[in-house]
């Protein structure tokens, strides 16, 4: 689930894509939903929808754009200036362009859009202003054109995080509340590309993700500031990590970018991608991403200037710190199982990225499954079917996946006093693997 800014300004409805739940079912839903563009740079959602749906391929994926045309600081206004017609047509090479604020004139006089002209975006992003043959500007050789476009980069934390208003709406990372009874799918995974390395959006993310829409766990990326203001070396990321970031087993920070097709992109949209594409691949039932092919081209600090990052100090100055990076072996790998909680923790359900993940599974899939049996009259065969069916499911993930799990109803933990109440608690106990971060081989020479 991404959070952040989206090309809007190419759909054709723009303000229906502002703080709205988009769900997107495969990499042909992008140009109708989310807009296109060849600056995914620009667009921190994009950056995650590129990841997801056009680099590791897996799908769905839920956007909330916060890039709102209707906020001044959103929009930047462009001044009138004079174009040659040619062909009847005017290209402007500038981006972002949002066609209800498009004004074409001549002296005087202002043309009307569809009569005497149309305006439109191409596959390059640029605005065309195309004159209609029997339109009253069908004959100029010079028009006046001016508009307002996108500025992204006027979306701020505020923006991001969101809130609900007095009526109800929510924004932003609030949203994250709608998006299972909107469309079904389980916010398991969530990021704020680019943005997560400011502080109060990291920790509005960890708060969220502690118990989505009141009902299901879930765990975000976060990207660690890899500015001239932020760390630019292994060596002082823990420092900014230890900042900006919540020391929280539900969170993995992420350093630092990442490069692909020469695009500067959020690391933590790659994280996140290839997370899914590992549950993926694995039944839906999730993993670890240490020393999984993560599919860049390379990383780098923000500005683009490449970072070599060896396996030693990657152990020693990242992963000792709760950071996951990405190593070449000789293909990338993201490198790193421990999560922003560590080294302040060694529980395993708090330390190890993929334990955390299980516990999250276990408990989303029981929650959700049984959901439907809320309000149902508590019979001994209603107790009794839940204790078996649970139980079958766990007993399914073993040995692949769990060492081993059983759920049972404890009679002491329900006194009458609390059936009465229509309150009922079973209990689970589980361990899954952890995971081998250290392999070792002691070699002696034996004559």
């Amino acid at each position: 689930k991404i959070i952040g800014t989206l090309p809007i300004n190419t759909l054709k409805n723009p303000k229906d894509a502002v703080n709205s739940i988009i769900l997107l079912e495969n990499s042909e839903d992008m140009d109708n939903l989310v807009g296109k563009t060849n600056e995914i740079e620009k667009y921190t959602a994009m950056q995650g929808v590129y990841a997801s749906l056009k680099v590791h391929k897996v799908a769905p994926v839920v956007v909330i754009n916060v890039l709102d045309p209707d906020k001044s600081q959103h929009t930047q206004a462009v001044v009138g200036k004079e174009y040659d017609v040619v062909n009847k047509m005017v290209v402007i090479e500038d981006t972002g362009v949002l066609l209800d604020k498009v004004v074409v004139s001549e002296n005087e006089t202002t043309y009307k859009a569809d009569d005497d002209y149309v305006a439109s975006i191409n596959s390059e992003g640029y605005l065309v202003i195309a004159l209609t043959n029997d339109g009253a500007a069908s004959s100029l050789q010079k028009l006046n054109i001016s508009y307002a476009k996108l500025n992204p980069d006027g979306v701020t934390a505020e923006d991001i995080i969101g809130g609900v208003d007095e009526n109800g709406v929510r924004s932003g990372i609030e949203l994250l509340d709608e998006v299972f009874i909107n469309t079904g799918v389980i916010p398991a995974i969530v990021t704020a590309p680019v943005f997560s390395k400011q502080k109060e959006v990291a920790a509005a993310l960890e708060a969220k993700v502690r118990l989505i829409g009141s009902l299901h766990n879930a765990k975000a990326y976060v990207d660690i500031d890899s500015s001239e203001s932020g760390a630019v070396n292994v060596f002082n990321v823990a420092k900014v990590k230890e900042k900006n970031v919540p020391q929280s087993e539900l969170i993995d920070a992420c350093w630092p970018m990442v490069n692909k097709n020469g695009n500067v992109l959020a690391f933590s949209s790659f994280a996140a991608a290839l997370a899914q594409a590992v549950a993926a691949e694995n039944g839906d039932i999730p993993d670890g991403i240490d020393n999984r092919e993560l599919l860049v081209d390379g990383i780098c600090t923000e500005d683009g200037t490449p970072v070599k990052v060896i396996q030693g100090d990657a152990n020693s100055y990242l992963n000792a710190n709760g950071i996951i990076t990405a190593i070449r072996l000789p293909e990338w790998k993201a490198w790193g199982n421990n999560t922003a909680m560590y080294p302040a923790s060694k529980d395993p359900t708090k330390r190890w990225s993929k334990c955390v993940m299980m516990l999250n599974y276990l408990q989303n899939r029981f929650k959700t499954e049984y959901l439907s049996k809320v309000g149902r009259n508590a019979k001994v065969k209603f107790i009794k079917g839940i204790v078996d069916e649970y139980n079958a499911s766990l007993n399914a993930l073993a040995p692949d996946y769990l060492a081993g799990g059983e759920i049972i109803f404890d009679t002491a933990k329900n006194p009458p006093s609390s059936m009465l109440e229509g309150h009922y608690i079973f209990s689970t106990r589980y361990a899954d693997y952890t995971p081998a971060e250290y392999i070792e081989n002691d070699f002696v020479y034996d004559a």
